[in-house]
């Protein structure tokens, strides 16, 4: 089992957390499910209602669009992470390619912490308004 301290540091390697500092982030790392997953098993399905986020700490997780794979996730990187701000459903299927050892943090319990700590929030609009003006300078291009 991971500790908390660990949680922390592979919370940091997402994007998403780009802004959020340690002490913000031990938040999550608190409220971070640890699973392990045995080798070809769906965590969920196109078309599904969002969930959460899932970050990987060991093995891998193959992202699939029908019967394709078109992303393979490894070691500290993280999928699903727009399932925590958009109501629309997954676009891929998430199989596990190996047994796997995941942290998963849930929708629900991503707004509780919000809710309890705002001040979170300004990093995690911080990110958002940076990704966004990185894909609007592109569309410029």
């Amino acid at each position: 089992m991971l500790t908390v301290i660990e949680k922390v540091l592979l919370l940091q390697n997402i994007d998403l957390f780009s802004y959020v500092t340690s002490e913000q982030l031990s938040f999550f790392a608190a409220i971070a499910e640890e699973v392990t997953v045995k080798p070809a098993r769906v965590l969920y399905q196109e078309n599904d209602a969002p969930d959460g986020l899932y970050v990987v700490v060991s093995g891998s997780v193959g992202m699939h669009r029908g019967q394709e794979e078109i992303d393979r996730m490894g070691p500290n990187t993280s999928f699903g992470v727009w399932a925590l701000f958009d109501d629309g459903p997954r676009l891929t299927t998430a199989r596990t390619v190996e047994e796997s050892r995941l942290l998963f943090v849930s929708r629900d319990d991503f707004y509780e912490v919000l809710s309890d700590h705002v001040d979170i929030v300004e990093g995690l609009f911080k990110h958002l308004v940076q990704r966004l003006r990185r894909l609007a300078s592109v569309v410029e291009q």
